[in-house]
């Protein structure tokens, strides 16, 4: 259920539907989650490990589909540069890039080419604690992405995801909702952690690494050599 506020004491609501119809099988769903996986490990190991100096580009964080980089490239070469200071294989970049980079510009469908890649934000700064959770400045904008924290209520700052990183302050976020319960309209508040050191499916460290989430253990109990 979606709702906007209109007024002081007049909102907007839309309800989702009770049920959906999906006619596409598990099997694919399977096959597009588990390709997705193989195919995100092997741009990373057979085609970048074999062509950019890795000592010069750093992970910040991912997802599924996605995968954000540091580059220590030309520092006066602006932040448009991609990865061209970085490649240490240059025949090697020459004959295999164009499985994976767009190389005709302005064509949207070599762009878009099936497990091919396209730059989705490009930036001189970003600082992410986790997967879906990061700061980014991308030009004169800041892009801030938090899971599960609506920042229309909630103003997240690049100050207070750095506290956390320094200081490890956890940043509590309430979500405002409405619910419906016997008919009854209620306006409904939900408090969590919308900055802190750990979620529900990995353990950050001091040195900001990421470690399995394993219930009974905390970030103390691992060790960084």
């Amino acid at each position: 259920m979606d709702d906007q506020k209109l007024g002081e004491d007049v909102y907007a609501v839309q309800m989702n539907p009770e049920t959906c119809a999906c006619k596409t099988p598990l099997q694919v769903a399977y096959f597009v989650l588990d390709n997705a996986k193989y195919w995100y490990l092997n741009f990373i190991y057979n085609f970048m490990h074999k062509c950019f100096d890795m000592d010069k580009l750093h992970f910040v964080e991912g997802d599924t589909d996605s995968a954000y980089w540091a580059v220590s490239g030309d520092e006066n070469a602006g932040i448009k540069q991609q990865f061209k200071y970085v490649i240490k294989n240059q025949q090697f970049y020459n004959e295999n890039a164009m499985y994976f980079f767009p190389t005709i510009e302005g064509d949207l469908l070599d762009e878009k080419k099936i497990l091919g890649l396209a730059v989705e934000r490009e930036g001189p700064e970003m600082v992410a604690l986790a997967s879906k959770n990061y700061y980014m400045k991308v030009e004169d904008k800041e892009k801030i992405k938090l899971k599960g924290v609506n920042q229309n209520t909630n103003k997240i700052t690049k100050d207070q995801i750095m506290d956390n990183i320094t200081n490890g302050t956890i940043t509590k976020c309430t979500n405002m909702r409405l619910g419906q319960k016997n008919y009854q309209m209620s306006k409904l508040a939900t408090e969590k952690n919308g900055i802190t050191g750990i979620h529900t499916k990995m353990v950050v460290l001091s040195d900001q690494s990421c470690c399995p989430y394993i219930y009974g253990l905390k970030a103390s109990d691992y060790k960084v050599q």
